[in-house]
């Protein structure tokens, strides 16, 4: 996460859960469980805006704070395996693995050990080399 100076209305915790919530129910819904970015980040505004996640009209919106926090929407995206980026010609839809979600545990549960050009040697034990 980013270090900003602004001050949110709702804490970190309660924010990563509306936010996942949210984009899980809008793909769910989708064909495919697809969705181009654009569609997705001006539905989760819609269906979010019902948070006062700032005082300030400038900062009231669920995408303000995942560019703020996260710097950008598709960084944030990329951190979870249960979400695909599919980038063809100039645009970006987002897909949902439904059977990498866990909703009891979302916090653990689709974390990205490691980018994808990086790469961990585990041992037989599963012990990091």
């Amino acid at each position: 996460m980013v270090q900003n100076n602004i001050k949110w209305n709702l804490n970190s915790e309660k924010c990563f859960e509306i936010i996942h919530l949210t984009i899980i129910d809008i793909l769910t819904e989708s064909k495919n469980y697809t969705k181009n970015i654009n569609d997705l980040i001006q539905l989760l505004n819609s269906r979010t805006k019902i948070y006062k996640l700032h005082n300030s009209k400038k900062y009231n919106s669920f995408s303000k704070y995942i560019k703020l926090e996260y710097n950008g929407f598709l960084k944030f995206i990329e951190n979870y395996n249960f979400y695909g980026v599919i980038k063809c010609n100039k645009n970006i839809n987002i897909k949902l693995y439904k059977n990498l979600v866990n909703l009891d545990d979302l916090k653990n549960s689709g974390k990205r050990l490691t980018k994808d050009s990086e790469w961990i040697f585990i041992d037989e034990l599963g012990e990091e080399l």
